[in-house]
């Protein structure tokens, strides 16, 4: 056994002659880097895929600030909407407006779409219409007494106040609904 032993010494084996091979690739294959110090292929590739992903984050964060401009943008133009909180007589103008797209055989939804107004706005501002179209008079009276300080909802409420109040009108808005001279809104 101590035979084999000694003369495995000075043999090479392919392991050990696969290995050196192995290492005089990866020292061919250094990087010299701008410092003049060798690097080894896996941190260069490590140096490159850190490089890569931040350029990713840097690109990431300019789509994240253009976004974040448009939302913005959005976002003022809305408040700037909100703050025009909108009159009784432009309220009166897009209901109408509303009734002809439903009257010539659409959808509702269809017609509150094209115009670019949600159900809900429809639903709460429609008592200032339907008191305009049904009962003239007693909207001028209320008018009168409006104030442009006062919300729009305010006024609105106070529009379905006078209304549940008189049945005479309460009456003639639906007959007006019947006809298809006011929209057949629902209140829940």
């Amino acid at each position: 056994m101590e035979n084999s032993v000694k003369s495995r010494k000075g043999l090479r084996t392919r392991a050990k002659r696969n290995d050196s091979v192995e290492m005089d690739a990866l020292e061919k294959t250094c990087v010299s880097g701008t410092s003049g110090v060798s690097v080894a292929p896996t941190a260069h590739l490590a140096d490159k895929r850190k490089s890569h992903e931040l350029e990713m984050c840097k690109l990431r964060v300019e789509w994240q600030k253009e976004k974040i401009d448009e939302l913005t943008k959005e976002r003022d133009y809305l408040k700037e909407q909100l703050v025009s909180a909108q009159t009784p007589q432009q309220v009166v103008a897009r209901y109408k407006n509303i009734l002809r797209h439903f009257s010539r055989g659409g959808t509702m939804s269809a017609a509150f779409k094209h115009v670019g107004v949600d159900r809900n706005t429809v639903v709460v501002n429609a008592p200032i219409a339907e008191l305009y179209i049904a009962a003239p008079d007693k909207y001028k009276e209320l008018l009168k007494n409006h104030s442009s300080q006062v919300k729009l909802s305010a006024f609105a409420t106070q529009c379905a106040a006078v209304i549940q109040e008189d049945p005479a009108v309460q009456d003639t808005i639906k007959a007006f609904k019947a006809s298809g001279k006011l929209l057949p809104l629902k209140r829940k």
